[in-house]
Parts: C-alpha cells; sequence; structure tokens
C-alpha cells in the first residue's frame, strides 16, 4: 500500500512527462512459445499461467514452460481455481495439475460434457464461483463442479452465440448480442440489461461499483447500469482516444481504469475520462496490440500481447522516463529550479516546464552538457562548447573555451567563479554587464573535471590520471602561487572523484576513500565515513553531494549516506535498483533533487524518479525449488519427485536443480546462493542463476540447500534431502560377497601358506636327505676308497704273501730236486720230507685263505652257491685261479706239476658244467 501511495504521490508528475511505472517486456524469444497471449491468471504460489498460441505457458519467476494440449491446439482461456488451472483451446477444456515431479499433467473435460462438444467449438473464456468453473464458447456455457467432478450445460437460447463472458465482484456476467446482458443467478442464466436498452454496444469489460455495474465498449465509452438505467459518463474519453478500438480493460484499486487498444497500447485513464498515462510501443510496450490484462497479486499489471508479454510494475516506487527512439539521449546531468526541470544530455540541454506535456531543446546547447549547478544564485551549464547561462528557457554562451566539466563560486573573492575545462581552468568575474571570461591559469594543462573552493583561498582539482592538486593562486587569477599533487597511481581512473562534505576533503575511488587530514596534511583512511563506504560494493569512485547527504553507487543499490542523528558518525539507507537495470552512465552517474524526498537519477536513455525517503520495501519473499532432475553423464535427464527423499542410482549421479522467487518487479533482482551438504559446506557467491547442477557425485547421502536474497534481505533456505546409492559392487550383498570372498582368500592363502611352509619343509627335508644322502655318499666314498685301499692292500700283501709263498715253494723244490740227485741218504730224504711238508702245509693254506678272504671275502660263498659240489681243492684253485694265476704259478703252490695242474683245470670245467667257448679264468672273475 506504501508503494501505491507513493505511484500516486509522483502521479503529477508522471502525466505530464510520460514518467511511466516501469515496464518488462518478454519477446517470444524469451518464453519460446506463440508470438499471440490471450488470458493470464496466477496461482496461490504466484506462478503465472498464459494462454498461449502454442499451449499452456507458465512462469515461474525464473523459467518460462510450455505445455501444449493434447490436440496442439491454441489456448485462448486459462483460469486457476484452487490447485488446478483450467484450460480452454479449440474442440478442447480441460485443467492441469502438478504432479510429483513439477511438471503439470492435463486432464481433459470433453468426455464429460453431456452432449459432447460441437464441431469446430472454441472455448474463450474461464473464470469460476467458489468451487464452480465456468467455460464459455460461442455455442454455451459450461459449468464444472469441481467437487463433484461433473459437467452441466447452461440452458441458454438457441442458435444465439455468447460472445464474451465476465467476472465483477462475486457475479459471473455473460453477453449474447442478439438478447442483450445475462447473469447467473442460483446456476441459471437470468436477462438483466437487455438488448433495446444496450443497442450496439460491443461490450469488451464488465466492473461492479457500489452495486451498480460500470460498462466499457469497443470504443473507450463507459455507461453504468443503475436502478434499470443505461447512463454513459466520462463521454469526453472517446474524442480523446481518437477512434481507436479498444479490447481489453481492468479496474485498478484507486478506481482508475486501464484499456488495452488493438493498435495504440494501453491508456490509463480515470473516471472523468482523464487520460493519465499511454503506454505504448514508442515509450517501452513490447507491443501496441493489447489482447488481455490482468492484475497479480503484488498489484503488477500482466499484458497479453499480440507479439509477446508485457509486466506492468504500477505499485513500483520507481517512475521512469524511458527514451526508446533517442529524443534525448544520455542524461549527464539535471537540475531543477523553480518551475523549470532541465536535462543537461549527450545531445544538449533539455527544459520541461510545469503543466507542459514534455521536453523541449534549448536551442544553440547542440553537444554534451556535463553539469547544471546554482552558483551565486546563477544557474550555470557546463558544456562541450564551454559556459552558459540558463534563464528559463534560454541559454547564453559565457564563454567559448572548449569543454567546461563545472562550474564553482570562488569562495574568498566576491562575484568571482572558477570553471574547470578539459585542458585546464580559468575564472568568470560577474560585473553589472554580464560575466567576464579570464584567461586561461598558466602551467596547468590538466583536466579539471571537478573543483573544490575553500575560504582560505585553497582550490582542490580532481583528475582522472593525475589524482588531487592543491593550488593556492596570484592576485592577478593568472598563475598559480602553490601547487601540490596527491597522487594515487593505482587507484585514479574516470570515476574518481573529490568533493566536500562534513567540512572534509575526500577522493574517492573505486576501492577506496582517502580524507584529507589538516593537520598532517595528506591524504590518510579509515575515518568515519571511510568506514561506511569500505563496506560497500562500489561500482564507481563516483559521489554526489546533495546538501547534506551524499549518493553513491553500489552493485545493487544507490546508497545515501548522512551524518547520524543520535551519535556520532554516519548512517545509510538503500535504494536496491541493480546495476544491470539502472543503466547509468559509467562515471558520469548523477543524482539531483526535484524536492525534499523526490530524485532524479539519470540513465543512458532517460531517467529514473523516485522517493528518497525510505528504502523499497519488499513482500515476503519465498525461494522455492521447481524440479530436480536426474541423469547419467551425457545422456538425457528424468525428473526426480518433490516430495520424497530421493534415491540415485549410482550411475544417475548427475543432479540439476531449478528454484525460483516469484517476482516480477523490473527492479528487483533476485539473487540466489545454495550449497550441497555431503559435497561442501560453503555457500555459493550470490548471482542470479536460477538453476544447480552437480555432476559425478559420490555415493552417499546429501542435503541441497538454497536461499534467495532481494535487496539486502535473505530468505529463509529451502531444502531437499536425497542419497545416492551406492554401485552394485560396492552395496551391503557386495561388502558381503567380498568379506566372504576376502575370508575365503585368506583361507586360500593360509592353505597356500601351509603348503608351501609344508613343501619348503618336505623340500628342507629332502635336501637335508639329499645332503645326509650325498655325506653318506661321501663317507661310503671313503669308505669304498679306504676298503678300496685297504683291499688294494690287503690284495697287495695278498699278492705279495703269495708271491712269496711260490717264490719260497719253488725254491723249496729246486732244494727237493737237487737233493734228488744226492738221494740215498736218509739225511736228505729227511729233509725231503720235511720240503714236502712245509709245500703242502695247511698253515701255508690256511694263511692263504685268511688273506684271501680279506681281500674277496664273499668269492668262496658266491662259488660255492654256484657250484656246491666243489671240494676244498677245487676251491683252492678256484681262488688261484680268481688272483690269476698261471698254472705254472699254482703248481709250486698245489706241490704238482703244470700237467696236473692243467688236469685239475679241466676237471673243474666239467664240474662247473662250462661251455667250451667260456675261459674258465673268466668266468672264475666275474663271479
Amino acid at each position: 500500500m506504501r508503494r501505491l501511495l507513493l505511484f500516486l504521490l509522483l502521479f503529477p508528475i508522471a502525466m505530464v512527462a510520460q514518467e511511466l511505472p516501469p515496464v518488462i517486456n518478454y519477446s517470444p524469444n524469451d518464453y519460446e512459445a506463440g508470438n499471440q497471449n490471450w488470458m493470464i491468471s496466477q496461482a496461490e504460489n504466484k506462478n503465472v499461467y498464459i494462454a498461449n498460441g502454442l499451449g499452456l505457458l507458465e512462469y515461474t519467476g525464473a523459467k518460462w514452460n510450455l505445455y501444449p494440449v493434447p490436440n496442439n491446439t491454441i489456448v485462448r482461456a486459462v483460469k486457476v481455481v484452487r490447485d488446478k488451472i483450467f484450460t480452454g483451446a479449440y474442440m478442447e477444456a480441460g485443467f492441469w495439475e502438478e504432479n510429483e515431479f513439477g511438471n503439470l499433467e492435463y486432464t481433459s473435460l470433453i468426455s464429460d460434457f453431456p452432449e459432447g462438444v460441437k464441431d469446430g467449438e472454441q472455448f474463450w473464456h474461464i473464470e469460476n464461483i467458489e468451487g464452480t468453473v465456468i467455460i464459455q464458447s460461442f455455442d454455451g456455457i459450461y459449468l464444472y463442479d469441481i467437487d463433484k467432478a461433473e459437467v452441466i450445460s447452461l440452458g441458454l437460447p438457441k442458435g444465439f452465440p455468447v460472445t464474451s463472458l465476465y467476472k465483477a465482484g462475486k457475479s459471473i456476467y455473460f453477453i449474447i448480442p442478439e438478447k442483450g446482458i445475462y447473469t447467473l443467478e442460483k446456476g441459471e442464466p437470468k436477462l438483466i440489461i437487455p438488448k433495446e436498452i444496450l443497442g450496439d454496444n460491443e461490450i469488451i469489460q464488465i466492473f461492479e461499483e457500489n452495486e451498480n455495474l460500470q460498462i466499457v465498449n469497443r470504443r473507450g465509452e463507459f455507461f453504468q447500469w443503475e436502478e434499470g438505467v443505461l447512463k454513459q459518463f466520462n463521454s469526453s474519453l472517446t474524442e480523446k482516444l481518437g477512434g481507436i478500438s479498444v479490447f481489453s480493460a481492468l479496474k485498478l484499486s484507486d478506481t482508475t481504469f486501464l484499456l488495452g487498444s488493438v493498435e495504440n497500447g494501453i491508456y490509463h485513464v480515470d473516471i472523468n475520462g482523464t487520460i493519465l498515462h499511454h503506454v505504448k510501443q514508442e515509450n517501452g510496450l513490447q507491443n501496441n496490440t493489447v489482447l488481455n490484462l490482468f492484475l497479480d497479486k503484488d498489484n503488477n499489471v500482466w499484458v497479453a500481447l499480440d507479439n509477446g508479454l508485457s509486466i506492468l510494475n504500477v505499485n513500483s516506487p520507481f517512475n521512469l522516463y524511458q527514451d526508446n527512439v533517442g529524443k534525448i539521449g544520455t542524461v549527464y546531468t539535471s537540475f531543477r529550479l523553480e518551475d523549470y526541470l532541465y536535462l543537461g544530455t549527450n545531445q544538449g540541454l533539455y527544459y520541461r516546464q510545469s503543466g507542459e506535456a514534455d521536453f523541449t531543446f534549448v536551442e544553440g546547447t547542440n553537444g554534451q552538457v556535463w553539469s547544471l549547478q546554482l552558483e551565486g544564485g546563477v544557474l550555470f551549464c557546463g558544456h562541450n562548447n564551454g559556459t552558459f547561462v540558463v534563464e528559463g528557457a534560454n541559454a547564453k554562451k559565457i564563454s567559448e573555451r572548449l569543454g567546461t566539466w563545472t562550474v564553482k563560486k570562488l569562495l574568498d573573492r566576491e562575484n568571482t567563479f572558477v570553471q574547470g575545462h578539459y585542458n585546464g581552468f580559468s575564472f568568470l568575474k560577474q560585473n553589472e554587464n554580464g560575466f567576464e571570461d579570464l584567461p586561461m591559469v598558466i602551467d596547468f594543462p590538466h583536466s579539471s573535471r571537478h573543483i573544490i573552493s575553500e575560504k582560505n583561498g585553497d582550490l582542490w582539482i580532481g583528475n582522472e590520471h593525475k589524482g588531487v592538486f592543491q593550488l593556492k593562486l596570484g592576485d592577478s587569477l593568472r598563475s598559480i602561487k602553490e601547487l601540490k599533487n596527491y597522487n594515487f597511481p593505482e587507484i585514479v581512473g574516470i570515476t574518481s572523484s573529490i568533493f566536500k562534505f562534513n567540512e572534509s576533503i575526500y577522493y574517492a575511488a573505486k576501492s577506496k576513500l582517502f580524507t584529507y587530514d589538516r593537520q598532517k596534511l595528506e591524504f590518510t583512511t579509515g575515518d568515519a565515513l571511510a568506514k561506511v563506504m569500505d563496506r560497500l560494493d562500489l561500482v564507481s569512485g563516483r559521489v554526489v553531494v546533495l546538501d547534506k547527504e551524499i549518493w553513491t553507487f553500489t552493485e545493487n543499490a544507490l546508497v545515501k549516506i548522512t551524518p547520524s542523528s543520535l551519535k556520532s558518525g554516519y548512517t545509510s539507507e538503500s535504494v536496491f535498483i541493480p546495476r544491470a537495470l539502472r543503466s547509468t552512465p559509467a562515471g558520469y552517474e548523477n543524482i539531483s533533487k526535484l524536492d525534499a524526498n523526490t530524485y532524479l537519477l539519470g540513465l543512458v536513455n532517460g531517467y529514473l524518479i523516485f522517493d528518497g525517503r525510505f528504502p523499497a520495501e519488499f513482500n515476503d519473499f519465498e525461494v522455492r525449488i521447481d524440479k530436480i532432475s536426474k541423469a547419467v553423464l551425457n545422456e538425457d535427464s528424468h525428473p526426480v519427485k518433490l516430495d520424497r527423499v530421493a534415491s540415485l542410482d549410482f550411475q544417475e549421479n548427475n543432479i540439476q536443480f531449478h528454484f525460483s522467487i516469484p517476482e516480477y518487479d523490473k527492479f528487483i533482482l533476485p539473487l540466489y546462493s545454495y550449497r550441497l551438504r555431503g559435497l561442501s559446506s560453503r555457500w555459493s557467491d550470490w548471482e542470479t542463476t536460477s538453476s544447480a547442477t552437480f555432476e559425478n557425485l559420490r555415493f552417499g547421502d546429501y542435503e541441497f540447500e538454497v536461499r534467495g536474497k532481494v535487496g539486502d534481505e535473505v530468505t529463509e533456505s529451502s531444502v531437499f534431502n536425497f542419497e545416492v546409492e551406492r554401485p552394485w559392487y560396492l552395496s551391503n550383498y557386495a561388502v558381503v560377497v567380498y568379506i566372504v570372498f576376502f575370508l575365503l582368500v585368506v583361507f586360500l592363502v593360509h592353505l597356500a601358506y601351509k603348503r608351501h611352509h609344508k613343501k619348503r619343509a618336505m623340500e628342507n627335508e629332502k635336501a637335508l636327505r639329499m645332503k645326509n644322502l650325498e655325506a653318506e655318499q661321501k663317507i661310503i666314498k671313503l669308505q669304498n676308497e679306504q676298503l678300496e685301499k685297504e683291499m688294494a692292500g690287503k690284495s697287495k700283501e695278498l699278492a705279495v704273501s703269495t708271491m712269496s709263498l711260490i717264490k719260497k715253494n719253488e725254491f723249496l723244490s729246486s732244494i727237493k730236486e737237487k737233493l734228488k740227485e744226492s738221494e740215498g741218504s736218509s739225511q736228505v730224504e729227511s729233509v725231503i720230507k720235511t720240503i714236502d711238508k712245509d709245500i703242502s702245509d695247511k698253515d701255508n693254506w690256511k694263511f692263504f685263505k685268511e688273506a684271501f678272504s680279506n681281500a674277496d671275502k664273499d668269492f668262496f660263498k658266491k662259488i660255492k652257491a654256484k657250484h656246491p659240489e666243489l671240494t676244498s681243492n677245487d676251491l683252492k684253485l678256484c681262488a688261484y685261479l680268481r688272483l690269476n694265476l698261471t698254472s705254472k704259478e699254482i703248481a709250486p703252490l698245489l706241490n704238482i706239476s703244470v700237467k696236473s695242474v692243467e688236469v685239475k683245470r679241466y676237471r673243474l670245467r666239467k664240474k662247473m658244467d662250462l661251455p667250451r667257448e667260456i675261459n674258465l679264468v673268466d668266468y672264475i672273475l666275474e663271479i
């Protein structure tokens, strides 16, 4: 309500200057649907629904959604009733409901119509009275009871078309041109204004006023039906409208009317027929053909157009003069003096006198106007071509110097003014004949855009590149006595400025505010004003001083700073106008005061008027999550249910959220910030994007949280919880399988380890046995070698003893033979007997046998086993043959002749039964 009062306070200004409420335009490219829009309605959640040429169009404040009807025809009518959105189209009528995914689903009512629908029947309008929905086509009117879910056809005169349907107050009215205007009374049609009284008036809207009817016709004529009489009022309006065709009408809460025309936009008129506004394509409207007007819950007027949509923020605290055709250009400065409002633009100086309809160009001021300031009772105009003095509708050039930024009164000298130029500064002296333009001050070639004069004679000049100059001038005002340059190399630029406020000198840049310390004679930081400004997100170093207040420019607002009335320091108030929407000229931001509380902000294509007594009041905004979709990476997405905790398959771990704040004010720009708990607890930066996407989320539990910000107010958060399921290979069953598999692997590893150790033990044992065997073999070998040595020794001993025995026997035999030659002596015979006895002595054999057995101990057993029939003498011969002795060597051992030995050998072969081809000695050696 407070905004509406402000709108009415500014109304006298708007009426003459066409300073209009802000307009938002949407082209078919913006909402991606048909160009024609026929009817508009709004739900409790503030979503707006439009009957569009391609279907039902939904707008959430952040996103457009199009829902075609089943037969893909033009939707002509729409009405939200409770939680249903009813639509009417060509041979189709029904309602839409939001499903659990946030999408609309359609239910057709055509099959419920008592007699069906006629071929070609088209539904043009829908209204409701509580739980009853009234649907109008040219062929009839149908009533749908939401609770009973049934359709009945209203009994109307046959053969007469119903051209229109209206709701006024709590009543429904419809028109049958051949009969008149009807109303519904207890569900039955009742004629209230017959054709005879109505005449040929083509009615386009009906309103109720104090139990009477107000009627608007196609020509823009207003009538009142009172006590059975149809009276016309504001009859002068028709002439003012100039014969336009009115197609739609809307009554506002202040009892004024909006008339939508076919060819010339919207007319805002009062009850007396006065045209208060005329909003058309030339000054902001999307299109001049208005098909429908709708007032939403925040008193914004939605305009359904033949080509697009527009919104009029009639409840806005701002009024906008929008120059879409370049009539005045970019406003660099403005000033209100008495009943004149002056605008200095890139095209020249313009004025408008109170009561005039538009601005007039001041002749001779072609070119950029940089400043308008009232100094010493004179209104100076700083111009690209020099300096002008403005009086009423005229401007007189008083300086020819190229480029005057500003003009200031010199405080230490009477009737003297300083001019800041593109390439230095100069002075003006005022006398009875006007102004004397003094020469340029020498040795100062710098641009002097900002100038401050002090009573002590100091002159301060701000330069875009050099920073700040402090000067003292000579008496002639031609030369500089003292000059000091305070340079700020890291922050200077075209948006920097110097200003004086509360008796302090300041240098302002986008990132920092410096204060001149009169004690230290230098610029410092950190004073009370700087602390306030350092908290602001400034977009420019431009500071505008207006009386006891200063204005700065931030990303989202205009900020007014004033000295605190209750304590030391400063207080700030914000007028929230996002930078993207206010289109102020960078570095040339400007605000002027029109009266005690009204301000004018210059724009690149006009200006904005607002009341600075209070920050803009905002509604209780609510951010909501509209839709959620999930997807496998690089594949099509699928909707997610909004009414429960979602569980996403591990492959569908890409999720997108769409959220919105349903706000339709041109200068209110909702910002959003979000976070995904489970991924990060940090909030995202504030941004206008109304969606958030998260890809390749790990399995686990998540909580999505989004909040909105309008101005400096932050909404409550909207929350959605979901989980990303574990992949099948990490599911509980899989984990159990993994555990079992792990235990099995551990068991198998244990078995393998055990087998390995057993095998190692066996291999070690085998290796040990092998080593033992090798050792034993080595021992046996050593033993064998030792035995062989012993055997060799014994064999050698045997051979030696045998040879000794042979030699001995041969010797004895030779002695015996010689003794036989001297035979006859008893002593000789005794000796011979002794020799024979010694040769055949058993002890010799026993000695030989023992030695032979030591050398070849198993021989006698083996040969006896093979030939048991052998006698001891045979064995003795075998032993001698084993030693490979010849018959000649054996004969002395047996004390027989060699021939006898051969006979013995022959007999031995017989006993052994040896074939002839087998050698006896070889056989015995092989045993």
